[in-house]
């Protein structure tokens, strides 16, 4: 008997609480969390161009260097087209292989810029969509 009067009042109790400072939670819950967000690792992010990117990676993209996607390739036995140029000697490359290397290259750099600028041109239009939306 006395274990279930007191579970009844632990229970009330919590209920009580909850009625009390149930609304402040609410309230303050934004607060709370906009507070975290402002001592987070990410803080400061949101002034970036594109948050989700560096300067840094955002200037490579620009030059054709990428965004260290290749990784993947190379961990697993596939090296890019500059890393085979740059071991064109160890490798005993021909002057045709080393052409044809260097032509990949710059073919590849060529497709990385132009895809670095829609990336940025889709962003800007993403970010205006966005403004527009919001400013309803």
């Amino acid at each position: 008997m006395r274990l279930v009067l007191a579970a009844v009042l632990l229970l009330v109790s919590l209920l009580v609480s909850l009625l009390v400072f149930g609304p402040t939670l609410v309230v303050a819950g934004p607060a709370l969390a906009q507070h975290h967000h402002e001592r987070s690792a990410y803080a400061g992010l949101e002034t970036r161009d594109i948050k989700a990117l560096s300067a840094q990676q955002l200037a490579d993209l620009q030059a054709g260097r990428g965004m260290g996607l290749a990784i993947a390739a190379e961990l697993n036995g596939y090296p890019g087209p500059l890393h085979v140029f740059g071991l064109a000697d160890s490798l005993g490359l021909s002057p045709d292989q080393r052409h044809r290397v260097h032509s990949l290259y710059e073919a590849m750099k060529s497709e990385a810029i132009a895809a670095g600028a829609e990336l940025r041109r889709t962003r800007a239009r993403s970010r205006v969509c966005c403004r527009q939306h919001n400013a309803r």
